[in-house]
């Protein structure tokens, strides 16, 4: 994979999404909102996951490495794909437990059937083709291994507000696709019965934060269709 790769020529917008934020990505997780939002998200893709020590995981779409280093932490050998050069390096610059790497995720430079977990988070809405690059996570699959993707909501508040900033002023979800609930889960299905939730159902306001841990719970037994991240998991059969 070279440096061309990463290049305006053959790059979409949706894809070049994160280049120029790159440096100040991580600064969202330090904010109250971001905080919280991230445990919340964290709690329902790590239940969906279940990452155990020793496992070979895959995070794709990985960036600077948030959701690798996490998934490290709990004991795993994790490769992190990604095609943003501004991003890699600053993963490569927390020196991880993770191992960075170049690559596009419906091409990725990798072996079949090699991976116990692979993980994937908010990375579908800004490729050019979804589909190719679900199948070729599929593909690195081992048999007994499970996938577990989140996307970001079409029909919670959060993908609303990001639409009308994205009005006023350019953002990296100017060209971003947000996935409704039946779309994501028929894009899943595909591959075989598909476990899923929603999680963060406190607004973009800030309005519900303190309650963000009882909104939580009752969002996801009784409105999982409306929060800001979906998440799924399929297994694929020994």
């Amino acid at each position: 994979m070279t440096d061309q790769s990463n290049s305006a020529v053959t790059r979409p917008a949706s894809e070049r999404a994160f280049d120029s934020v790159a440096q100040f990505y991580d600064a969202w997780f330090d904010t109250p909102l971001g905080r919280t939002a991230d445990q919340l998200e964290k709690d329902l893709l790590y239940r969906l996951a279940d990452p155990h020590p020793s496992e070979r995981v895959l995070d794709v779409g990985t960036g600077t490495a948030h959701f690798a280093l996490d998934l490290a932490a709990h004991g795993g050998v994790v490769i992190g794909v990604d095609l943003s050069l501004p991003m890699l390096e600053v993963a490569r610059g927390k020196r991880p437990s993770a191992h960075p790497m170049l690559g596009d995720a419906a091409a990725m430079p990798l072996r079949d059937s090699v991976f116990d977990l692979v993980f994937s988070v908010t990375m579908l809405e800004f490729v050019a083709n979804p589909e190719q690059a679900l199948s070729d996570m599929w593909r690195v699959v081992r048999p007994g291994g499970r996938l577990v993707i989140g996307v970001l909501n079409a029909l919670s508040p959060w993908a609303w507000a990001r639409k009308r900033q994205t009005s006023k002023q350019k953002t990296p979800f100017d060209d971003a696709h947000f996935f409704y609930p039946w779309e994501f889960v028929r894009l899943l299905r595909r591959y075989g019965p598909v476990s899923w939730s929603s999680s963060v159902f406190f607004l973009p306001s800030g309005a519900g934060l303190s309650l963000a841990w009882t909104l939580e719970r009752i969002g996801r037994a009784v409105a999982k269709p409306l929060g800001a991240l979906l998440v799924g998991r399929i297994s694929k059969c020994t």
